[in-house]
């Protein structure tokens, strides 16, 4: 059950972090530096804590699915989806890769990568289009 809490310790954590960093940096930062911020802050929370690393990702997952759904109504709740699946498969990556080399850096680096590229494939194809088409 330590999964549930790191889960929302990461969650605030990256809400917090997340907000700081949009004033600063502006939208650039969906791109760049959040997904740094959460993969970090799952990644540590799940180590601090003592809990699975891939169900800590799960719950952050949920987390930010669940506020992505309740924020934007009914079209949000793909994004929910997308948000929790994305969060499981990272911390997969994380997992995986910090049980291949022991490195707690390049499991949080091989995880940010992975967040990093989905956003910016989510940025092109999906938000450019609704700008489009909108």
């Amino acid at each position: 059950m330590r999964f549930l809490i790191a889960g929302i310790l990461a969650a605030a954590v990256s809400w917090m972090g997340n907000r700081a960093a949009l004033k600063i940096m502006g939208t650039k930062v969906i791109v760049v530096l959040a997904p740094f911020i959460e993969e970090l802050a799952k990644s540590s929370a799940a180590v601090l804590t003592g809990s699975s690393m891939i169900l800590t990702h799960t719950m952050f997952g949920l987390i930010e699915g669940l506020y992505d759904a309740w924020d934007s109504g009914w079209p949000g709740v793909g994004a929910g989806l997308a948000s929790l699946l994305g969060h499981v498969f990272y911390g997969v990556v994380t997992y995986l890769v910090w049980q291949r080399l022991g490195v707690f850096w390049a499991a949080v680096l091989a995880g940010y990568v992975v967040h990093m590229l989905w956003n910016i494939a989510v940025m092109k194809f999906v938000v450019k289009k609704r700008r489009v088409t909108g």
